[in-house]
């Protein structure tokens, strides 16, 4: 329970980023020389500093002393290391290229090295949490990985326990298609209370954020809609079900569509100049396309009533050639409640480095016990 000026000061900026001291003022609902006394006797203790500007125009933030946050992402072919205050400002990042086959034990052991470095750089801070973004399905409350073949390189680790041994703080952890979502979401020019982000790419993910909170579900499996069935009566898929939807729109489904059109050779990018270039045949697959992803999107709308649905990964930059179909049948056979109202629209660059580690810092903020946790070791 947060009960003195100085631990609300400390909770807001941490929640909030930076700010001005006039506007933390109004966020505790103090007067500004209230702000003040506890900003100076902050700085003075070493928790605080600002930017040197006049009094009430300074820009007040929490430095390392209070903490670091470190923020862990796995590509396929890539990983990402941040390191930041506990306001979220980013003080240190390292992208790391990986071998795609790599397995995940070597994966770990080069981030474990690559975090020590980093914190050693920073003279040692203390952790106060965690994020690991992995790519695969992953139990958040175990961090036992599970799937069929798309989680093999990731046999036999454990991801959760791996970094919270080495981190000595807690840590969240989440899917790496999962943790784009927010990076949509901050991206929005409004706010909105429900928002879905379907990730076109080898699999089929959804991200579902609900009142600025990614939604997990009981144990991390919420959003595989790759393995929604859209044809019962066709071959079945690893999951043990038939016609998932990830065997007719995920990336290396459309790159067998594609063969017999642009050759063995083809790639999604080709795909999707084509599209652009108005050729016959590409056009009308993924008009396809967006009728298939349209057909779960409609249990999608029906279900959680969102007020946008942004479609993201390669496939997505055909923009309205993808959307105009999905967007068909889903007014079709959706509820009108529902299917009427929701916004659909495609992600326009792929979320960057350091939108993926701030998603990952505003993830961790927002866990109530991490916010007490830093506001106690400073009182």
């Amino acid at each position: 329970m947060l009960s003195t000026n100085k631990e609300r000061a400390i909770a807001a900026l941490v929640s909030q980023g930076p700010q001005h001291r006039a506007a933390l003022a109004r966020i505790l609902s103090v007067s500004r020389t209230t702000v003040t006394n506890v900003v100076q006797d902050l700085i003075a203790e070493g928790y605080m500093a600002d930017d040197g500007e006049s009094p009430l125009k300074s820009t007040v933030k929490l430095t390392e002393k209070l903490g670091v946050l470190v923020s862990v992402v796995f590509w396929i072919d890539r990983t990402l290391v941040s390191i930041a205050t506990v306001d979220g400002r980013i003080v240190a990042s390292r992208e790391n290229p990986e071998k795609p086959g790599e397995i995940g034990k070597m994966r770990l052991a080069h981030v474990e090295k690559t975090i020590r470095a980093m914190l050693a750089d920073l003279g040692g801070p203390r952790v106060c949490a965690g994020h690991v973004a992995v790519n695969t399905q992953i139990n958040v409350r175990t961090g036992e990985v599970v799937g069929g073949s798309a989680s093999l390189m990731w046999k036999d680790t454990n991801p959760l326990q791996a970094m919270s041994s080495l981190l000595q703080a807690p840590v969240r952890v989440e899917n790496t298609a999962r943790l784009a979502a927010f990076v949509e979401f901050e991206r929005l020019d409004q706010p909105v209370g429900n928002m879905v982000y379907v990730h076109l790419s080898h699999g089929i993910t959804m991200g579902n954020i609900l009142g600025a909170t990614l939604v997990q579900g009981a144990h991390g499996g919420a959003g595989e809609l790759g393995h929604i069935s859209i044809d019962p009566m066709v071959l079945p898929c690893e999951c043990s079900n038939r016609g998932c939807l990830q065997q007719y729109v995920s990336t290396p489904a459309i790159l067998a569509r594609l063969k017999p059109i642009l050759g063995a050779d083809a790639t999604i990018s080709d795909f999707v100049a084509a599209v652009r270039s108005g050729d016959h045949a590409c056009t009308s697959l993924i008009e396809e396309i967006g009728e298939q992803l349209g057909v779960v999107m409609v249990s999608v709308t029906n279900l959680l009533d969102p007020e946008v649905i942004v479609l993201g990964g390669e496939i997505a930059q055909v923009g309205e050639s993808l959307l105009d179909p999905l967007r068909r049948i889903v007014r079709r056979r959706g509820l009108p409640l529902s299917s009427r109202n929701v916004r659909f629209a495609c992600a326009g660059q792929p979320a960057s480095a350091s939108e993926m580690a701030s998603a990952a810092f505003s993830v961790i903020v927002r866990d109530e016990d991490v916010v007490e946790s830093i506001v106690k070791f400073a009182v």
